[in-house]
């Protein structure tokens, strides 16, 4: 099976990020799919969160969450926290381009980026999971050999999100994961890696009375490699439409 497709927004996707001061966009290749298969209950534990999921049947286990699908997401409400659905692929009022919703935001530049600068200022959120996927080449072959990358003891994942309110009141709210530079495991399988929130940094990053960049972006990090497994998997999850927990089984690399 090949990989995904770029419709599929998979590890060849690219998706477009905000350039310093513009809303043209950077393309790269990010981190586009990743599992959530953690139940309301867990979640609400996990994040604090004080509220009702909304809705709650959306809240199934997923194996493999692909770009342009509803994810849950954390964001900060009334003195606590909430969870919500969001489309993943950022795309706010503002912007006229339909086709303009990147599913990443480069930790690097986020803060300057006339796309997503006012959501690091106002819509920082975190992002649950069980883990995610990355694609590694494969020497002298065309195809590239999938990971699932976890927590190892299977601790949930807080990624570092950034939400906008959907265009229309029923329009659902839009979201984009941070990445960064890879660490010490994904090294050898990617450059890149979704930004894993070390869990005494999600206060501050949901902090809505903290506005400053300067005071939150030092959350923005590399997760530590010695927390992390990277387990070979099947390529079936190269196909969006795929789903089940023989996604995540080890398979000969």
């Amino acid at each position: 099976m090949q990989e995904p497709s770029l419709q599929a927004g998979g590890e060849s996707s690219r998706v477009g990020e905000g350039r310093p001061g513009s809303s043209a966009v950077h393309l790269s290749v990010m981190c586009g799919r990743f599992t959530e298969t953690a139940a309301f209950d867990l979640l609400a534990e996990r994040f604090g969160i004080t509220g009702e999921a909304e809705p709650a049947e959306e809240l199934s286990a997923r194996y493999n969450v692909s770009p342009s699908q509803e994810v849950p997401i954390v964001v900060a409400a009334n003195g606590g926290r909430r969870l919500v659905m969001a489309k993943w692929g950022f795309h706010p009022a503002w912007v006229h381009d339909g086709k303009l919703a990147p599913i990443n935001a480069r930790a690097e530049t986020v803060a300057t980026s006339r796309l997503f600068g006012a959501a690091v200022r106002n819509g920082r959120c975190l992002v649950p999971a069980t883990g995610f996927y990355e694609w590694k080449p494969v020497p002298w072959q065309k195809r590239k050999q999938p990971y699932h990358v976890r927590l190892k003891g299977g601790a949930l994942i807080g990624f570092a999100g950034l939400w906008t309110p959907g265009r229309t009141p029923d329009a659902p709210p839009t979201c984009a994961i941070i990445t960064t530079t890879a660490n010490e495991l994904l090294a050898p399988i990617h450059n890149r890696m979704p930004l894993i929130l070390d869990p005494d940094d999600e206060a501050l990053w949901l902090d809505p009375g903290c506005v400053a960049p300067i005071k939150v972006l030092p959350c923005l990090r590399p997760y530590a490699s010695e927390r992390m497994e990277a387990i070979p998997v099947s390529t079936l999850v190269s196909s969006p439409d795929n789903q089940g927990p023989e996604l995540i089984e080890s398979a000969p690399a």
